[in-house]
């Protein structure tokens, strides 16, 4: 078999690639075991139950980091002010309140952190959604209060829509917290 010299290069390049990718992989699978904050990044949790030992997701910087991003477009894959997917949107967020690193993908977001209920939720939960042809979880938001929930709309792009719209009363999965 001849090799050629072209493939003498594109062959360590493609490992090198693979290992990044890999690599990758493997981080994000660490990390959707626990929310990690590095000591000094200035985030801290407010007990709102001591004796349960229950933290807060800074509800005023949520809010701040959440108004800055309304209406930026919706873009498959998208992670920044030229467009979001909805966990893209979620990531973003996530590390801009908490430098937390989330998991990439609706599939993984939903497996992470603990459910908690409706009535339970509070602002920085997370909030997934049935829909497409399977009524399987496709679909990821990040809760607000007061029954409203932020979300990268494929239609409207980023915007805040109410668990009691019909469609969502027809299509709510689940609420996870994701920070303790």
């Amino acid at each position: 078999m001849r090799i050629s010299k072209q493939s003498n290069y594109l062959f360590p390049l493609f490992l090198s690639l693979f290992s990044l990718f890999a690599n990758s992989l493997l981080s994000c699978a660490s990390s959707s075991r626990s929310v990690k904050y590095p000591p000094d990044n200035g985030f801290s949790a407010v007990a709102t139950n001591q004796e349960q030992g229950n933290s807060v997701i800074p509800e005023d910087k949520l809010r701040r980091i959440v108004a800055s991003y309304l209406g930026v477009r919706y873009k498959t894959g998208g992670m920044d002010r030229h467009g979001f997917d909805c966990s893209g949107f979620v990531v973003v967020v996530f590390r801009e309140l908490c430098r937390a690193r989330l998991p990439r993908s609706t599939k993984e977001l939903k497996r992470f952190g603990r459910e908690v209920s409706r009535k339970d939720a509070r602002p920085g939960d997370l909030v997934f959604v049935k829909g497409g042809a399977f009524n399987s979880i496709n679909h990821v938001g990040i809760y607000m209060g007061n029954g409203t929930f932020v979300h990268a709309s494929s239609s409207k792009g980023i915007r805040y829509d109410r668990l009691d719209d019909e469609y969502y009363t027809n299509h709510f999965a689940m609420i996870r917290r994701v920070v303790p």
